[in-house]
């Protein structure tokens, strides 16, 4: 966003005043659509140095032009205010009105005796730019903020908040709304401190738009639209082969509902057929569960799970398929270990590879090939893919943008990591975030369902001839998107607590028509 800023001013001669001016305005409209009368609410604004601190002053010459007179904060004097936001200020001073400059926790204190008295108060503290934790000051301005018992607006970022981390600080300001400026911030999508944003509002402050659309700026947010041109038609002359056989390679004794999950949710995504290969110990009941489903029972070991042995016919069967997938409830025996090294090196055609799939690898990515250059697609949760990459959990998450972007550019694999924003990496480099799904989805069968999906729309995309790395990466994004979206018409409907992996398969049909509209 700060080259965006510099390219609108420097390129596209849009002054960045206009750009403050317009997002106090915004600000002061997030408000007036709150509020039936601005002028019945008692309102503090609090003011850092920096840019954010001029939002917050147009913000108060927006709010006394329409005769709503809020008390301005400045933590520090105005003699160490510059640029624009001196600019702001020095309009609001030259009108007289007064501004309470605060430079001491002591000042501060006699300050915030009334801020119980506020009805509104607007953290225009600190903006984007920090990156360590709070102190002294400003660590006691905002422990303060959270005590208050009015609404809170955090302008741009709640202060205290790392903007292009997803690590959750140890303080910062807990708002009811985040209004920010032409697009999220890294914060505002992946932070582990997601309740500290409250409602999350996006506005337009005159930034040319194409300076974002632009391969350069290689993170991005999935979207409603930019899903929808991912969506395949189905012309009225097709048939069930125009949309993919796949096949599903899953379950084990005590396991097979994983393999009747991936299943039924590929055939409720769209593909022509699916077919799951499973351990014979436990064909009569996957074959039981969905009549749609075709199984084919290859060697298992006595204790029911994939036997080496069922490599070579497993990879016959895979040949004449559009994709396959490979994992969900496997087990880690070590003969089924085997089984899938030679899978995953060996198959003819796309896979996606889940849980016990990637357990296979675990320490030892390098064994994680194929030698025909079909493309990979990995779904490993936080924990899995520590195993594969060696790093702490921890420090993974709080650097997944970096490291999902390295691991894919290492090994040429796609990347589907199931954090609570599915993040989606590519071989190029480019990073897709989904904003879909809920913490109902936090439970067992979600990855099975997510693994059916997405091969399920790749095997759509590769039987429509469509095999360029770009339309796979579509298909992978169009897939956790549904699955996403699934999840939230399920709980609208269903108590978050008691979602279960059927219940977001029952609602792709909804997910499809409410992702296809206009």
């Amino acid at each position: 966003m700060q080259e965006v800023d510099r390219r609108s001013t420097e390129e596209a001669q849009v002054p960045s005043l206009t750009l403050m001016e317009n997002a106090g305005f915004n600000l002061f409209l997030a408000l007036d659509r709150r509020f039936e009368d601005l002028k019945n609410q008692q309102i503090a604004i609090i003011c850092g140095k920096g840019n954010n601190g001029g939002d917050g002053s147009v913000l108060a010459r927006q709010l006394i032009q329409r005769g709503v007179y809020p008390d301005v904060f400045l933590l520090t004097t105005a003699d160490q205010v510059t640029g624009d936001a001196k600019v702001n200020l020095d309009i609001l001073l030259a009108s007289q009105y007064p501004v309470f400059e605060i430079s001491s926790e002591e000042e501060w204190e006699v300050a915030s005796a009334s801020l119980e008295l506020y009805d509104i108060v607007v953290d225009a503290l600190l903006g984007t730019g920090i990156n360590q934790p709070l102190r002294d000051l400003y660590r006691t301005v905002v422990a303060d903020i959270n005590q208050c018992r009015g609404f809170v607006l955090a302008v741009d970022i709640p202060s205290g908040l790392f903007s292009d981390s997803a690590e959750a600080p140890q303080e910062c300001v807990w708002a009811d709304v985040t209004v920010t400026f032409t697009a999220p911030k890294i914060a505002h999508v992946l932070t582990q401190a997601q309740e500290a944003l409250g409602e999350l509002e996006v506005v337009q402050i005159g930034t040319p738009p194409q300076l974002l659309d632009t391969a350069e700026f290689n993170l991005n947010l999935l979207t409603r639209e930019s899903v929808q041109e991912y969506l395949l038609p189905r012309p009225a002359s097709s048939h069930k082969g125009s949309y993919g056989h796949v096949a599903i390679i899953a379950g084990s004794q005590g396991k097979s509902g994983a393999a009747c999950l991936s299943s039924y949710a590929a055939l409720r995504s769209g593909a022509g057929l699916v077919t799951a290969l499973v351990p014979s110990a436990v064909q009569s009941l996957v074959a039981s569960n969905r009549t749609e489903i075709m199984t084919e029972g290859l060697p298992s070991t006595p204790a029911g799970t994939f036997d080496l042995s069922a490599a070579e016919p497993a990879l016959e069967l895979l040949a004449d398929k559009d994709c396959g997938a490979i994992g969900p409830g496997l087990t880690t025996e070590p003969a089924t270990v085997e089984f899938i090294e030679r899978i995953v090196n060996e198959s003819s055609i796309p896979l996606v590879i889940d849980a016990d799939g990637l357990n296979a690898f675990s320490d030892r990515m390098d064994r994680c090939q194929n030698r025909t250059q079909q493309p990979l697609v990995l779904t490993p949760h936080p924990g899995e893919f520590s195993r594969l990459t060696g790093i702490p959990t921890v420090e993974l998450l709080s650097r997944q943008l970096e490291i999902a972007r390295d691991f894919c550019e290492e090994w040429k694999v796609w990347l589907v990591l199931k954090t609570f924003r599915p993040l989606i990496a590519t071989p190029d480099g480019q990073i897709y975030v989904s904003p879909q799904g809920n913490p109902g989805m936090a439970t067992a069968g979600m990855g099975d369902v997510l693994t059916g999906i997405l091969t399920s729309v790749i095997g759509q995309y590769q039987a429509a001839g469509m095999t360029d790395p770009e339309e796979l990466t579509c298909a992978v994004c169009l897939a956790v998107y549904l699955h996403g979206t699934a999840g939230d018409l399920a709980v609208a409907e269903i108590e978050p607590s008691a979602l279960a992996g059927n219940d977001v398969i029952e609602h792709l049909s909804a997910a499809f028509k409410w992702l296809a509209a206009e």
